[in-house]
């Protein structure tokens, strides 16, 4: 059982509110409650914060690159308030050859790169599009 004060992993955070709205009692109450909707709606929320919390473990796995951002858009998702944008990147490997891709992230609102800007990313060497920034 979890205490209060205990730090905690966010992905474990993720899968005890995704358990919370659907599953058990609370699960119940919150459809009966705040209705259909609103849990889909959380439901939602929940799906893209794991997608852009390193759901697939990039953080550990991916190879280090720098990028220059080409191209910037705000897709008006935010996630604890920073905000969720299209980046079009121009990547330089550690090792390897350069190339484009493009990816939706999250970035710190107070950090929210320009075009022009290099960023430090990790990417997928298998699938070059699979990226988070660093």
């Amino acid at each position: 059982m979890l205490g209060f004060g205990k730090k905690k992993d966010p992905k474990e955070a993720l899968e005890d509110a995704d358990k919370a709205l659907n599953k058990g009692v609370s699960g119940f109450m919150a459809k009966t409650f705040m209705g259909k909707d609103f849990v889909d709606q959380a439901n939602k929320s929940i799906d893209m914060a794991k997608q852009y919390t390193g759901g697939s473990n990039l953080m550990q796995t991916g190879l280090p690159a720098t990028a220059e951002v080409l191209g910037i858009a705000d897709t008006g998702a935010l996630i604890n308030y920073n905000p969720v944008v299209k980046l079009k990147l121009k990547v330089t490997p550690q090792y390897g050859v350069p190339f484009d891709a493009d990816i939706e992230t999250m970035v710190s609102k107070i950090a929210i790169p320009r075009v022009g800007d290099t960023i430090n990313v990790k990417y997928n060497p298998a699938n070059q599009n699979e990226m988070i920034v660093v």
